[in-house]
């Protein structure tokens, strides 16, 4: 539900995952290779053999360092580097097309560089609109500052990136040698950078972030990281134990006080494409080795319920039709057309009833549209939503009651025309269930919630 533009963002919350995951699966001092091992204990199918780019020479790998950096540690950082290319080129059966590009900055520069993508990647005023739609939504607490969030989130979990745009690598100076745990992202970082120039991804993504929902791009992010997390992992299960020990304690000796202040929903939906984009990867793994991966580049999935549930994917089953909103108000700003997708509902309905429940009332996500309109310091939904089944409806309605009573507020509940209208804590909202669909809508101005209604002929 988070929405960004770029793929350059490493969320170290699923790098913990793996190094302890890959800490476990080492523990009784066997190592796996990267090409015969993988997170499930399948077989890596590789889909075609390949020639590989041979023996680099540190000067084989291009790419500048800060002024800072002496060139005895650039040569030792190069060297490193190359022999971690050629690793990734084994591991996912593809040859890199050209050496890609590597940066090394010093820490100031690093950080600095840092800072200047976050802060062009999150838009202010599409951020300022968001907060105000989680809001609204009961997601965020009403002194909450997502802008400020996610600089300090983002700020603190980038430990290297590959820039796309530029086809580029950027790390930062390890004088010493790379760490075990910067290696492991140094490696998912180059995995991108290969699947890059083979499926140029990047520019498909880029599309979906500007004209389609935010489901479709998590849908395509969720096989992006999914594949680099699934490359990573067998990486780090071919660690020497000591080095997985070390990963292990540099990952989880992390600061990650930001993300942990945040939200749980914050966390979850920053590590959707990693984790529940790695059991995506897996199934495909099982079905079809490494080729059906780089068949799912070239045909991506369209929804996040088809990455939840990969079996749909496989089937190419689609979602049902559904218009999208078209409700205006006068003088106010129609500022967002979207899809909250199953993935979404689950995490509107994270803090609002028990796992099993949230599960349950979104599973049964056909198609959803809302529209997101804005005036001043007022905003509103439209969301209209369509299920596979009429008992699918009724267990999401009743989920969204709960939701509307208890997050976002509106505890006053009341029929109205055989619906629910509920007001209380500057919040209004109207939930309308016809069969196997419903429309909800809500704002901080009641009067807005009768006009849409109004127009919906609800």
């Amino acid at each position: 539900m988070i929405r960004t533009t770029r793929l350059l963002l490493v969320a170290l919350l699923a790098f913990v995952v793996l190094v302890v995951s890959a800490c476990d699966n080492s523990s009784d001092g066997a190592t796996s290779t990267t090409t015969s091992g993988s997170p499930n204990g399948a077989t890596a199918t590789t889909s075609s053999t390949t020639t590989t780019l041979g023996d680099l020479d540190p000067s084989d790998v291009p790419g500048t360092h800060s002024p800072s950096i002496s060139d005895e540690i650039d040569t030792l950082m190069r060297e490193e580097l190359g022999v971690l290319i050629l690793e990734v080129e084994a591991s996912r059966a593809l040859p890199f097309l050209t050496i890609p590009t590597v940066t090394i900055l010093d820490e100031t520069e690093f950080t600095e560089r840092v800072q200047a993508m976050i802060s062009e990647d999150l838009d202010p005023a599409e951020i300022a609109g968001d907060e105000a739609f989680f809001k609204l939504m009961g997601m965020l607490d009403d002194a909450a500052d997502l802008q400020s969030m996610l600089l300090d989130i983002y700020g603190e979990q980038v430990l290297g990136f590959y820039d796309p745009e530029l086809g580029e690598m950027v790390v930062p100076s390890a004088p010493d040698g790379f760490s075990p745990l910067q290696r492991t992202v140094v490696f998912h970082e180059l995995t991108h950078a290969l699947t890059d120039q083979h499926f140029d991804y990047a520019d498909v993504l880029d599309a979906r972030a500007e004209v389609g929902t935010a489901d479709e791009f998590a849908a395509g992010l969720a096989v992006v990281e999914g594949d680099a997390t699934y490359q990573q992992f067998l990486f780090l299960e071919a660690l020497d134990p000591l080095d997985a020990v070390d990963a292990a304690l540099e990952a989880l000796g992390a600061d990650t006080s930001a993300l942990d202040a945040a939200p749980e929903w914050v966390a979850l939906d920053l590590a959707f494409p990693y984790e529940q984009g790695l059991v995506f990867t897996n199934q495909l793994i099982e079905e079809g080795g490494l080729k059906a991966v780089d068949e799912a580049y070239q045909d991506l999935p369209t929804t996040t319920e088809q990455i939840l549930e990969p079996r749909k994917y496989l089937r190419r089953e689609e979602p049902g039709a559904i218009a999208p909103m078209q409700v205006t108000l006068g003088g106010w700003e129609a500022f967002r057309n979207d899809s909250f997708g199953e993935w979404g509902v689950r995490l509107l309905l994270n803090d609002t009833v028990t796992p099993g429940m949230v599960t349950q009332a979104a599973s049964g996500w056909d198609n959803d549209t809302y529209r997101l309109l804005l005036n001043g310091s007022d905003i509103a939904i439209a969301w209209h939503y369509v299920a596979e089944s009429e008992q699918d409806a009724e267990d999401l309605v009743n989920a969204l009651i709960a939701h509307a009573r208890g997050p976002m507020g509106a505890s006053n509940p009341r029929e109205s025309g055989g619906a629910l209208f509920f007001e209380g804590g500057g919040t209004s909202v109207f939930i309308d269930r016809i069969e196997s669909e419903f429309y909800f809508i809500a704002s901080t101005d009641s009067t807005a919630v009768g006009n849409l209604r109004v127009q919906l002929e609800l």
